[in-house]
């Protein structure tokens, strides 16, 4: 990319819009509101707990951590309702599509990884329910692509790496808290 327009963009990126952060709050709401009815279990308790810590964020104002709270939401609530391969029923994958999901898989990872690092580093203690769903979702995401679910592992990782950016960016208001994920039924 040339030097002028790559500076255009990093000048871009660097302004931050609030209202930008509101709208994608509001679609992603709307998604997680229509996926979470048909989700049951594990799923449905984490992407309850952080649509639950979403609408805490939106009523404070704290649009940007409710929008990505609400985004890896979504990306559970697809990994949940991704169909399993029944009897060979779905379109066999590639040597070559196999290794560019691995390779996207780690990218996602090493980035969730790199961004939850940087959070531990810096001494910010991310809230109860954001630890706890993360670790269980990177562990799923590798799990699933163990196991040939590759479009489950990939929402999963994208689900962790957002997770792990607000953590990154340790927001006090998401401080250490009880997880309400214990609290809600399945």
């Amino acid at each position: 990319m040339p030097a002028k327009k790559a500076a255009k963009k990093a000048a871009k990126k660097s302004v931050h819009h609030p209202a930008h952060d509101l709208r994608r709050a509001y679609e992603h709401l709307g998604r997680v509101d229509i996926l979470e009815g048909a989700l049951a279990g594990s799923p449905f308790r984490d992407v309850s707990a952080l649509a639950k810590l979403a609408q805490e964020e939106l009523a404070a104002s704290h649009f940007r951590e409710a929008a990505d709270l609400l985004r890896a939401a979504e990306h559970i609530c697809f990994a949940a309702l991704a169909p399993e391969d029944h009897a060979g029923t779905a379109a066999p994958v590639s040597s070559e599509l196999k290794a560019a999901i691995a390779a996207e898989l780690d990218h996602l990872t090493g980035r969730a990884e790199d961004n939850w690092s940087e959070s531990e580093s810096q001494d910010i203690a991310p809230h109860a329910t954001i630890a706890a769903v993360y670790t269980t979702t990177i562990e799923q995401a590798r799990l699933a692509f163990t196991a040939g679910g590759y479009r489950p592992a990939l929402e999963l990782a994208r689900a962790a790496e957002a997770l792990a950016h607000i953590a990154r960016r340790g927001s006090a208001r998401l401080a250490a808290d009880g997880d309400p994920r214990q609290r809600l039924a399945s």
